[in-house]
């Protein structure tokens, strides 16, 4: 009978955490829509990418991702010319038609919390590795927690709610339209997602994400069924934890790469290492180091992340690599584009 009572309390506790049960009162913002929570700020790194070494850094992040990005890259393999890389990135749960009533639901429910922050990416590139040939990928990443992830920052709820209010001395109110439709400019909103990204960069808090990708190849770029092969698989677990008003972030790694490009002298092995990073309102710098056991070598990398333009990120990075045609190690520079497009913030 005791052990039926423990086995009834278990179910429940598991079946009020999947539907999101809560006693807690109503707080700021609750009744907000999700995307309203939303800054182009610290935007995870593309799995599609990863797998390809086509990503400026080697440490992923942990972060909560968005929802639609594309990545842009050029002159990132081994130095070598290369044609431009595009990178896909998207959620499928709001993809095909999944929904969140309010931000109260994100909060209380880690099921749709977890659906809602599950990252589907694509990617294609040409590389000198396969001279001959079209290189594609496909990866996935879920975020596990991330006790920063904006949507919970209630003062940002507070702060939207007190934003979106009309009062006596601004009419018709700070986000209504004019007779003729022209949305009014709302000076408080945007010093609230000021303020909401300076509480995130001297916030501390840690995540935890885990990711799966697969590279292949079109020979002689021809897409028939006995042209593709594939030639890598990766899984990795990442974690972050940020130290607070510092502004300071370690991330550490561990991925393991399962790989037949004609470089690796072993099939499979693990890469792992740790990154620095700083944020800064404009900027963020990174420096990382780390392992690769199937080359049984140590390497370096440095970063900057530019947030120059709303909904664009450019970024550059320096990394030691070994070259795809000579084997000789070189210190490559590679730069490249974001493009957020989810729904911005009004």
């Amino acid at each position: 009978m005791e052990r039926y009572r423990i086995s009834c309390s278990i179910c429940i506790f598991l079946l009020m955490l999947i539907t999101g049960y809560s006693q807690d009162s109503e707080q700021p913002g609750d009744n907000q829509e999700a995307y309203s929570f939303k800054l182009d700020y610290n935007v995870p790194e593309s799995p599609a990418f990863a797998v390809l070494d086509a990503n400026p850094t080697t440490i992923m992040r942990a972060s909560t991702p968005q929802e639609i990005i594309t990545q842009l890259a050029s002159n990132f393999l081994s130095g070598n010319e290369v044609s431009p890389g595009l990178a896909f990135d998207f959620n499928p749960y709001f993809t095909f038609g999944g929904r969140l009533k309010n931000v109260k639901e994100y909060r209380n429910n880690y099921g749709k919390r977890f659906l809602a922050n599950l990252q589907l990416s694509f990617a294609t590139i040409n590389s000198m590795d396969f001279p001959d040939d079209l290189l594609f990928s496909g990866g996935i990443r879920a975020t596990l927690f991330d006790s920063k992830d904006l949507i919970f920052d209630q003062q940002l709820g507070q702060d939207i709610d007190n934003a979106l209010l009309p009062n006596d001395s601004d009419e018709p109110g700070p986000m209504n339209s004019d007779d003729q439709g022209t949305v009014v400019d709302n000076p408080a909103l945007k010093q609230a997602y000021i303020n909401a990204k300076t509480r995130y960069m001297e916030k501390a808090g840690g995540s935890l994400a885990l990711g799966y990708a697969i590279a292949g190849r079109a020979r002689d770029n021809s897409f028939k069924t006995d042209s593709i092969v594939t030639y890598r698989h990766q899984a990795w677990l990442v974690g972050q934890y940020d130290l607070g008003k510092s502004g300071m972030s370690i991330n550490g790694m561990i991925m393991y790469r399962y790989d037949q490009t004609p470089q690796t002298t072993d099939n499979d092995g693990l890469i792992s290492g740790i990154a620095l990073r700083k944020y800064g309102q404009k900027l963020i710098l990174s420096a990382e180091i780390y392992h690769d056991s199937m080359k049984e070598s140590i390497d370096f990398g440095g970063y900057a992340e530019a947030y120059l333009i709303p909904s664009i990120t450019l970024f550059v990075s320096l990394k030691k690599e070994t070259n795809a045609i000579t084997g000789d190690e070189d210190v490559i520079l590679k730069p490249g584009i974001k493009w957020n497009f989810s729904q911005a913030k009004k």
